[in-house]
Formats: structure tokens, C-alpha cells, sequence
């Protein structure tokens, strides 16, 4: 039998097919209320992205992760967020980490590349 918290997810995942991103935001929030998981914030990231919120975007993604570090999409997006913020030696070293697991992330390569001239 499914959790309440896996039905809820899905429902969001219904919703955001129907481009009803709030809607969207409220299931996953639901969702995460009883049993926390990266894929709900990195899609409510999604979301906050869509609906013009990088301050709630930037928080979803940094708690999907926090719960999940070694996901390269995640790890990417949230490198991009700390990046386009500013913090530029943080986001190079997620990159690195990404780069290290999977060497063919090519955007990752060329985030990483771009990053090193605002490092130096």
C-alpha cells in the first residue's frame, strides 16, 4: 500500500504536468511535511524557478541537496544557484564533486570552467 506522502507526490506530479505549479508547490509541501525527500524540493525548485521566486528556489534546491548531495542533477542546479549568487567558490566545489563522480557531465564541465576566472 502507498504513504499518504508517496500519493501526495504524485498528485503533484499530475499537477505539474498541468502546469499548475502553486498546486504543484502545495502537494509537495504536504509531502514533505511527512516524510521529507530530495525529489520534492528539487521539483518545487522547479516550480519557484517557473512562477519567478529564486529566493524559494534557491531554498528548495539547497534542502534537496542537503538530502541528496551525490544526485548530479541536483547537485548541478544548486551549484547554478550558488553561482548565479554569488558564491562562487562553493559552487566550484560541487561541481568538483561532480565532475569527479561522473567526468561526461558536460554542463557541469563548462559551469566549472566558467567559474574559475571569477575564482582567480
Amino acid at each position: 500500500m502507498e504513504s499518504e506522502d508517496y500519493n501526495l507526490y504524485l498528485q503533484g506530479l499530475v499537477e505539474y504536468e498541468k502546469g499548475c505549479y502553486s498546486d504543484v508547490i502545495r502537494y509537495f509541501e504536504r509531502s514533505n511535511e511527512m516524510g521529507e525527500h530530495f525529489k520534492s524540493y528539487e521539483r518545487s525548485y522547479g516550480c519557484w524557478i517557473k512562477l519567478g521566486d529564486k529566493q524559494k528556489a534557491f531554498a528548495c534546491i539547497a534542502k534537496a541537496y542537503q538530502l541528496n548531495p551525490k544526485n548530479d542533477k541536483t547537485a548541478f542546479e544548486y551549484a547554478r544557484m550558488l553561482a548565479e549568487s554569488g558564491d562562487y567558490e562553493a559552487a566550484q566545489k560541487v561541481l568538483e564533486s561532480i565532475i569527479q563522480r561522473n567526468p561526461t557531465f558536460k554542463k557541469a564541465a563548462i559551469l566549472a570552467e566558467s567559474l574559475k576566472t571569477k575564482i582567480d
